[in-house]
């Protein structure tokens, strides 16, 4: 393994991509009438990138005692933390408006939001944020990695990789398809759903650093044609293979693997590599921020606010969410979480076991 980490421009890129088409999903009726389709899987993507993204920045650092699981896991909650709670007002006044519950279960709920603990017994795991149901899992899955999987071989986590896939399609055989884990019917299979596409990622990154592959040429090109891809797979109807779960189990173990594989062998430069670049600092405050705010308009629609809901007016509302997002990244999250490691840094030894500062990834 290298001692160093990489930088993959064109996954950056891909998860930008991802988080876009998830924005679609959930337009709660701004853009118009939308054929569901199979960006869904794009939180299997996100699952799948995650474990080649943590292996790269943190896996050699975990072996070798430079930090602690528990200085890890810490690291997770700065970078993922601040944006989730700046979101966790708006999807309290769009959840208070909507439902009318009492203050004190609104405060419960509330806390619950903070603390990271599941709900059962409002529909959604996380009321106040549904899409951050992915994060709950996503964390789950790190501690795992820095206290076992970091551990295993390339075969047992291939292995374990296949295994959750298979619990995962016990889920599934019943849900119709993957879109499942963040309903509490189906909570349990949200792990075995970020199970496989994590340790897959990290079976990836290990296979990278073995082989060592080529740059390929023309990385600008295969980079946009990648992305490209990545739109048509997740523009597919749901109704397509709807009852044939199979086919969400062949993008997320096969060809969502091979397009990350392509994207960690090519390089970018100029304006795509500064686009790419872009797509991936305003993916996760496109993600987590987006949910409470169409949520949010979807409140007032119900309450008798005439919003206009044309295609015209929707866009204009995706694009109001870009602009939150990067100016939430630039000025809210960013200097949060560089104003939270320089405290730790002062006490290095609050996080790691030795003498080594735990950066972020």
């Amino acid at each position: 393994m290298n001692t160093g980490k990489q930088f993959f421009t064109a996954l950056e890129a891909l998860r930008g991509v991802a988080a876009i088409m998830v924005i679609f999903r959930h337009t709660e009726g701004a853009l118009g009438p939308i054929q569901p389709n199979i960006s869904y899987l794009a939180v299997d993507l996100f699952f799948l990138l995650s474990g080649v993204v943590l292996a790269n920045s943190y896996e050699r650092r975990l072996i070798m005692g430079n930090i602690s699981p528990a200085g890890f896991l810490l690291q997770r909650i700065i970078r993922l933390y601040p944006l989730y709670l700046l979101s966790l007002p708006i999807g309290l006044v769009s959840y208070a408006v909507q439902i009318g519950l009492d203050y004190s279960t609104l405060a419960g709920l509330l806390l619950k939001g903070i603390l990271f603990i599941p709900s059962s017994s409002f529909g959604s795991l996380f009321p106040f944020n549904g899409p951050s149901w992915s994060l709950f899992f996503e964390l789950w899955a790190g501690v795992l990695f820095s206290v076992l999987l970091i551990r295993l071989s390339l075969r047992s986590l291939l292995t374990i990789s296949l295994a959750a896939a298979g619990a995962a399609m016990y889920g599934t055989l019943s849900a119709g398809n993957l879109d499942i884990g963040f309903q509490p019917a189906y909570f349990i299979f949200g792990f075995s759903r970020v199970l496989f596409s994590f340790s897959l990622g990290i079976c990836l990154y290990r296979l990278y650093e073995l082989r060592k592959p080529n740059t390929a040429d023309h990385g600008n090109i295969i980079g946009l044609l990648l992305c490209g891809c990545l739109i048509l797979i997740t523009n597919i109807p749901a109704t397509t293979f709807f009852g044939f779960p199979y086919f969400d189990f062949l993008i997320c173990l096969v060809v969502f693997p091979a397009i990350v594989w392509i994207a960690m062998r090519t390089t970018q430069t100029g304006l795509v590599e500064l686009m790419f670049r872009w797509l991936g600092r305003l993916s996760y405050p496109i993600y987590i921020l987006h949910g409470p705010i169409f949520s949010l308009l979807q409140t007032q629609r119900q309450k008798g606010y005439d919003l206009p809901a044309s295609p015209a007016a929707g866009m204009v509302v995706v694009i109001a969410i870009f602009v939150v997002a990067a100016i939430a990244a630039v000025r809210f999250d960013e200097p949060v979480r560089k104003k939270v490691k320089m405290i730790l840094s002062q006490n290095p030894a609050s996080t790691t076991p030795t003498t080594g500062n735990a950066g972020g990834a």
